[in-house]
């Protein structure tokens, strides 16, 4: 299987949107409704509001919604990190592992604002990553904290995003106050607006939700065996793609390099979001899907001997299967 995807061909791009359909054939079959959580943003709610007329009618919409966006997502970052040539060849192994291990958590392949705000990381990391070379960055800059401002209305914590892109900023650019400041007004122009719109409508009560209470908790899940076999098959490829990538990185030119370390920041980052206002279930820690297949797109790169990664790859798909018959059998 890794070697299948090891190249760059066209034709295994339509041969992964299948194989992604028959990982996800159980949510296709057996379709959830995406409710809206507390700590969920009002962006979020007016969607699934959108969408209720037409998904109680169809309720195959939101799985194949959120296939869509997973496919899209995994195949339109793989191409930028092929571009920036992160990896020793060209090769689709980040998009498998994406739709890999977006099937082994049942609650990655639901339209949530975790996968929503996916989307718009993945036109922002390479936005960020290409700060290296843009020598008037300070359009770039509000747009991506005007994304991240946006972001927030659908799921608050994201803003801090900002994080990332100060990281961003003094990995890649010498330090300008002036950036910095370009960058923060960016995330909140879409507040300001917002803050227009409810003193010109009158609904200026609907400010004290407008930053909810923030507290940090463990997110409510049943700690039994088949979590723990499904951390175990996102999180060791992970390590293991940490750290065996740093064989061939360190050949890599030092922009590269740079963008290797940005990724870690970026997989710190999105793992520590979800713990703030925590809810049941793991649905927000698929903010940190695309850094995790990122790695393990490494993990299948470096070993020269890929049985341990085929192993790990099968092992991850087996569970897939066990798991659609162990519920539905």
């Amino acid at each position: 299987m890794i070697r299948f995807f090891s190249g760059n061909n066209p034709l295994n791009v339509l041969l992964l949107f299948f194989l992604g359909v028959l990982l996800k054939l159980p949510y296709f079959l057996e379709p959830v409704v995406p409710q809206a959580d507390d700590t969920d943003g009002f962006l979020y709610s007016l969607l699934l509001g959108w969408l209720q007329p037409a998904g109680t009618f169809f309720p195959s919409l939101y799985p194949i919604l959120s296939y869509l966006l997973l496919f899209v997502q995994a195949v339109t970052f793989n191409g930028l990190i092929n571009r920036q040539k992160l990896f020793p060849q060209p090769n689709l192994l980040l998009a498998f592992s994406f739709l890999l291990i977006t099937s082994l958590v049942p609650d990655w392949n639901v339209l949530s604002p975790g996968l929503l705000i996916n989307t718009v990381m993945v036109w922002a990391w390479p936005q960020m990553v290409g700060l290296y070379h843009n020598s008037q960055p300070k359009g770039n800059l509000f747009n991506l904290g005007f994304g991240f401002g946006v972001c927030s209305f659908i799921y608050f914590p994201s803003v801090y995003y900002l994080v990332l892109l100060i990281v961003a900023l003094a990995i890649y650019r010498p330090v300008q106050i002036t950036e910095w400041l370009v960058a923060i007004i960016g995330v909140l122009t879409p507040f300001y607006f917002l803050l227009v719109y409810f003193y010109v409508w009158d609904q200026w009560h609907l400010v004290q939700n407008l930053i909810p209470v923030h507290s940090l908790r463990l997110p409510n899940v049943p700690f039994n065996t088949s979590f723990w076999i499904t951390f175990t098959l996102v999180n060791l490829p992970l390590v293991l793609g940490v750290l065996l990538s740093r064989r061939f990185v360190a050949r890599m030119l030092v922009h590269a390099r740079k963008s290797w370390s940005f990724m870690l920041v970026y997989l710190l980052v999105a793992l520590f979001l979800p713990f703030i206002n925590s809810h049941g279930g793991l649905s927000h820690f698929v903010l940190a899907a695309v850094p995790v297949s990122f790695f393990h797109a490494g993990f299948y790169t470096a070993p020269r001997n890929k049985r341990i990664p085929e192993l790990l790859v099968w092992a991850g798909i087996a569970w897939v299967v066990i798991n659609y018959f162990t519920v539905h059998g």
